[in-house]
């Protein structure tokens, strides 16, 4: 297993299905990446919120908004946000933003993370607050 892997061009990113994990392509036992697109209007299909993760997103390109709780936080280009566990977070590209939304997401749990299988609590039924 090699510990480098080719992710492409800022366009590619994601693949068909917006999102690339790639810590099994690196042999990253403790520390989990994605890189990610999110195309304008395009918005997380659920919230969500992880006992045992941490996540940290990098926005580098595009514009929306994140869910961190009850607050909404702008995203830009160099905007980087803290999740800690247990806090419900979503996210979303802004309907006009100017190109898709392209972002980083850095997870970790002080564990190795074939440990976190299924950490995640998912909230399907609450509305997301641009929607309201």
């Amino acid at each position: 297993m090699s510990n480098v892997t080719q992710i492409g061009e800022l366009a590619a990113w994601g693949g068909e299905r917006g999102k690339q994990f790639l810590e099994k392509e690196i042999g990253s036992q403790f520390a989990g990446v994605s890189v990610n697109t999110t195309q304008p209007g395009g918005e997380a299909p659920f919230w969500h919120s992880h006992g045992r993760l941490e996540e940290i997103y990098i926005v580098i390109d595009g514009r929306g908004e994140f869910a961190l709780g009850d607050e909404v936080l702008p995203l830009e280009a160099g905007t980087v946000v803290h999740v800690e566990p247990g806090v419900m977070h979503a996210l979303r590209a802004l309907p006009d933003s100017p190109t898709p939304m392209r972002w980083v997401c850095v997870r970790a749990a002080g564990m190795a993370l074939g440990e976190t299988a299924g950490d995640a609590e998912l909230d399907r039924e609450r509305p997301f607050p641009w929607h309201a």
